[in-house]
């Protein structure tokens, strides 16, 4: 199975991997970004404004832990 490389951040906000996004080089969307359109490999780019290809299921998707300073 692949490795997802779009995540949750620590806030709940969904970040997109421009390889994983329908604006990227591997979406369909006819308006592609000009960053996503370059990036080939996944962990390379992304953004939180793009929207998560279809064929994606979002509960696979990792949430980032927030660790706190131990004291």
């Amino acid at each position: 199975m692949k490795k997802l490389a779009s995540f949750y951040d620590s806030n709940g906000k969904l970040y997109i991997d421009c390889t994983e996004c329908e604006k990227g080089k591997n979406g369909s969307d006819s308006n592609k970004c000009s960053c996503g359109i370059r990036v080939k490999k996944p962990n390379q780019g992304g953004c939180f404004n793009g929207y998560l290809c279809m064929h994606i299921d979002k509960a696979k998707l990792k949430q980032e832990v927030k660790y706190e300073s131990i004291r």
